[in-house]
């Protein structure tokens, strides 16, 4: 590959304060690298517009939320931001092959990871340092039922963060059994 165009596309993600989608991706791609190779991220499939992030050879959906104190745009001195997180129902999903949509109620992953970025100041953020992150892992049964946004405060409430190091642990904590599963109760 040309290295002009390599760098042109790595370049978003070779910044300290990273715009939301280029974060986003990022983010998932560092989630999946923590939980190793028995998780695959559900645009590595070629599913695109999946309904949840990664899931496990085991079907285990995972979901990726994050957000950041520190936007690109921001001017220097900005106020703390309070992040607010979607959890809303959905009312189906495309499937993987992108053909079908499955009409079904709810929300399809499994465990939902909560990604926070809270360094607030320009000349210390890094959001490419995975030290920088916190983590709040949570199996979807226990987010508020019908509930479309949850913020900080609430999600501290239900359980404490973890760094990159403990999220495997985390997650392998989060799965539920396999009859509970979203993957067996869609079927």
């Amino acid at each position: 590959m040309n290295i002009e165009i390599r760098d042109l596309l790595l370049g978003p993600y070779d910044k300290p304060i990273m715009n939301n989608t280029h974060r986003a991706h990022f983010v998932e791609c560092l989630i999946a690298l923590a939980l190793g190779d028995q998780w695959q991220l559900t645009w590595q499939q070629g599913w695109d517009w999946a309904a949840w992030d990664l899931e496990s050879k085991a079907g285990v959906r995972l979901e990726v939320k994050q957000a950041a104190a520190r936007q690109s745009w921001d001017p220097p001195e900005t106020p703390q931001r309070i992040p607010r997180f979607d959890i809303a129902p959905r009312d189906g999903y495309w499937t993987g092959e992108g053909s079908q949509w499955k009409q079904l109620r709810g929300r399809h992953a499994d465990i939902y990871v909560f990604a926070w970025h809270g360094e607030p100041k320009a000349e210390l953020c890094d959001q490419r340092n995975a030290e920088q992150w916190v983590f709040y892992v949570v199996p979807e049964k226990h987010l508020p039922e019908e509930q479309k946004s949850i913020g900080l405060t609430a999600l501290e409430t239900l359980l404490t963060p973890c760094r990159i190091s403990e999220l495997k642990r985390a997650v392998i904590a989060a799965c539920p059994l396999p009859k509970e599963r979203k993957a067996f109760l869609d079927t």
